[in-house]
C-alpha cells in the first residue's frame, strides 16, 4: 500500500485533536498502555478460574504489573492537556479559553462513558440478576465521578472507571497547575514541578494515600505537565522540534523492561521519573518514535479510551463463555494464555472498533464544543 493511499486510509481512524496537531507517539505510548492493563486483567482471570502451575517467567511478572499502565495513562494526560497552556505561556499568546476547555472535556468524555455504564448496568442486571435497586446507587455515583469517594470502592458497574475519577480530579485542577508555566526562568519551573512531584510522591509513601484519589497519584500527572515543558525545548530552544538521537532508544531499551519487572518498593518515587523517561524516549528516540507511529500501533492506541471503558465487561462475558471448554482447563497456562488471550483480545477489538468509530470519534470533534454553545446561546434567544 502506499504512503498516500495509506494516509487516506488511516484518516478515517485517527484521534481528531483540539489544535489539529496530532502526535501520532503519544498514541504509540497509549498503545503500550492499554496493552499492557489488557495483559492484567488476562492474566488476573487465569489466575482465578484455572488450578494451574503458573511459571515465574519474565511475561508473567511483566503482566502482572501490567496494571503499571495505568500510571502511564496519567503522565500521557497530564502532557496532552498542560500542552495548550505551557505554550501560550511560552509564547505571550492568549491563554486557552476555560469554558471551552471544561465544556471540551464533558462533550469529549461524557457520552462515552455514559452509555458504557448504561449498558454495562442493564448487561447486569440481565445476566447477573443485580436488582435495580442495588445497581442504581452505584450507577449515579459512577456517572458522578464520585464512586469511590461515596462507597470507597471502585465502582461496582465498570472497576476501571475508578482511573476515571481520578482524571476528572485532575481535569478540574489542570488550568491551575498549568500556572507553573507562567515562571519564565527553566531551571525555577523545573525544580518546582520536580519538588511538588518528589512531595507528593513522598506524602503518599508516608501516608498510604489511596492510588484511588488524586492525592495517590498526583506525581504522575506532574511528570506530564514536566514532559511538556521538557518537549517544547528543542534544538536552540525551537519548539515542537523534539530530537531524533539513538541514544534515547538506548534509553528505552533498558527503561520499558524495568518500567514492568522492577519490584513495588518505593515505586511511587521512581516510576513517574522513569515514565517521564519513557514518553521522552517515545518522543525523541530515533527508532522508538518510528515504532510507536506507526499505523497500526499509534491508531490502535488512539482508541484507548473506547477500549478501556469495554474491555473489562468484554472479558468478563468472553471469560465466561471459554471457561466451560473442557479443553482449555486441561491446557497448560502457555496454551492457555495464548489461545484465550487471542479470543479475547479479539472480542475486545471487535466491539471496540465500531464503538470507537461510531460514538467516541464524533466526540473527539474539536468543533463539538462550540456547536453546544452555540445552540445553547440560540436556544436562549429564542422566545417563549
Amino acid at each position: 500500500m502506499s504512503t498516500r493511499r495509506a494516509a487516506s486510509w488511516t484518516i478515517f481512524l485517527r484521534r481528531r485533536t483540539t489544535t489539529g496537531r496530532w502526535l501520532p507517539e503519544i498514541d504509540g505510548l497509549r498503545f503500550i498502555a492499554i496493552g499492557a492493563v489488557l495483559l492484567f486483567h488476562m492474566q488476573g482471570q487465569l489466575e482465578r478460574h484455572y488450578a494451574l502451575a503458573i511459571p515465574q517467567t519474565w511475561f508473567v511478572r511483566a503482566a502482572d504489573f501490567g496494571n503499571r499502565g495505568v500510571p502511564l495513562f496519567f503522565v500521557l494526560s497530564g502532557f496532552i492537556l498542560s500542552l495548550p497552556f505551557a505554550r501560550s505561556y511560552r509564547s505571550g499568546t492568549p491563554r486557552p479559553s476555560l469554558r471551552r476547555y471544561f465544556l471540551r472535556r464533558v462533550t469529549r468524555l461524557e457520552p462515552p462513558y455514559l452509555l458504557n455504564l448504561a449498558l454495562v448496568a442493564i448487561g447486569a442486571a440481565i445476566l447477573d440478576h443485580q436488582t435495580w435497586r442495588t445497581l442504581l446507587p452505584h450507577l449515579f455515583a459512577s456517572a458522578g465521578y464520585l464512586h469511590y469517594a461515596l462507597f470507597r470502592t471502585p465502582s461496582t458497574i465498570n472497576s476501571v472507571a475508578w482511573s476515571l475519577e481520578v482524571e476528572v480530579q485532575f481535569y478540574l485542577l489542570a488550568p491551575l497547575l498549568a500556572t507553573v508555566f507562567a515562571l519564565r526562568g527553566t531551571f525555577a519551573r523545573r525544580a518546582v514541578l520536580i519538588a511538588v512531584m518528589a512531595t507528593s510522591a513522598t506524602l503518599q509513601l508516608v501516608f498510604d494515600l489511596s492510588k484511588f484519589t488524586l492525592a495517590g497519584d498526583l506525581q504522575y500527572f506532574l511528570a506530564g505537565l514536566l514532559l511538556a515543558d521538557l518537549y517544547l525545548t528543542g534544538p536552540n530552544d525551537r519548539t515542537l522540534l523534539p530530537l531524533r538521537k539513538f541514544s534515547w532508544d538506548v534509553a528505552a531499551l533498558a527503561g520499558w523492561p524495568a518500567f514492568f519487572l522492577l519490584p513495588e518498593r518505593l515505586a511511587s518515587l521512581w516510576l513517574p521519573a522513569l515514565a517521564l523517561l519513557l514518553c521522552l524516549a517515545g518522543l525523541r528516540g530515533a527508532i522508538t518514535s518510528r515504532i510507536l507511529r506507526t499505523p497500526a500501533v499509534a491508531l490502535t492506541g488512539g482508541m484507548c479510551y473506547t477500549i478501556y471503558l469495554w474491555h473489562a465487561p468484554v472479558l468478563t462475558v468472553a471469560n465466561r463463555m471459554l471457561h466451560g471448554i473442557p479443553a482449555l482447563a486441561a491446557a497448560s497456562y502457555p496454551e492457555l494464555f495464548l489461545i484465550e488471550g487471542a479470543i479475547k483480545i479479539a472480542a475486545v477489538m471487535a466491539v471496540c472498533l465500531p464503538l470507537f468509530i461510531l460514538i467516541e470519534r464524533p466526540c473527539m470533534d474539536p468543533d463539538l464544543p462550540a456547536a453546544v454553545l452555540i445552540g445553547h446561546a440560540i436556544r436562549r434567544r429564542q422566545p417563549d
